[in-house]
């Protein structure tokens, strides 16, 4: 029996789409790998992997890569996990530290500020520590749980970038696809993640006790998180809002 090599971010919001795989039944037939997103891109590109949750931006990259249809990290939108936090009013914001760990999120993050606010500040690329981002930038932003849970006494503004984009273009965003290199078993890796995501919901209330308490995150914000905010299964608004982002990253020479 052939085990897959699957790559996941190891965030609260990839919890429902990936446990099944870390049970007895589903250890049969896959092995995780948890990494950032941008870590995973890379090792997908490298055929390290089988098949990555990666940020959606890395299927505009390289477009001979194939996604899991149905399927994906999405937010119709408030997103909470992946925040600008800014000492400044963000209008006035120069310097904007991006998280190394996100490839979507500091796109997005260009659109929003250049597109929206008509701003062109300077990026600097710099580890998840608002702490150190807010030292040297106006603005930082963060993703994933520490996006969710970071404040910092400086911080004047915050900015979800779910609920900008939704403001700006009325459309859902996607923030994460499964997404497999060309030569992959697309039906046979589909199969096996639908599996796993029906399991997920099926036991979502065990997931968010128990993402809760591995993370320190409070309950009611993992309840809220994965029960309102996360969007897994895909329809076609979203699939506009993936347009919509590619095209706009496109006309901004993005990709």
């Amino acid at each position: 029996m052939e085990r897959y090599r699957v790559g996941s971010v190891p965030y609260v919001n990839a919890a429902p789409l990936t446990r099944w795989l870390e049970t007895e039944s589903g250890a049969r037939y896959a092995q995780v790998v948890y990494a950032p997103p941008s870590q995973l891109a890379r090792m997908l590109e490298a055929g390290a992997l089988d098949v990555a949750l990666v940020s959606s931006v890395e299927h505009f990259r390289r477009p001979d890569t194939r996604f899991v249809p149905g399927l994906a990290i999405a937010s119709h939108r408030e997103v909470l996990s992946v925040r600008l936090l800014s000492r400044v009013p963000i209008a006035q914001a120069r310097r904007v530290a991006l998280d190394t760990s996100s490839l979507t999120s500091a796109a997005l993050t260009r659109l929003v500020l250049e597109q929206v606010y008509r701003l062109r500040p300077e990026y600097v690329d710099m580890a998840p520590d608002v702490e150190a981002m807010l030292q040297v930038a106006d603005a930082a932003l963060l993703i994933g749980d520490l996006g969710m849970t970071a404040s910092h006494a400086m911080v004047r503004e915050v900015l979800d970038l779910g609920e900008a984009w939704r403001a700006w273009t009325g459309l859902p965003f996607v923030w994460a696809l499964w997404l497999m290199n060309a030569d992959a078993p697309i039906n046979a890796l589909s199969e096996l993640l639908h599996t796993a995501y029906q399991w997920g919901k099926a036991h979502l209330d065990a997931i968010i006790e128990a993402e809760a308490q591995r993370t320190g995150i409070p309950l009611a914000l993992c309840q809220r998180y994965l029960r309102e905010v996360m969007v897994y299964e895909i329809d076609v608004p979203c699939l506009q809002g993936l347009e919509r982002f590619r095209s706009e990253l496109v006309e901004l020479g993005l990709v």
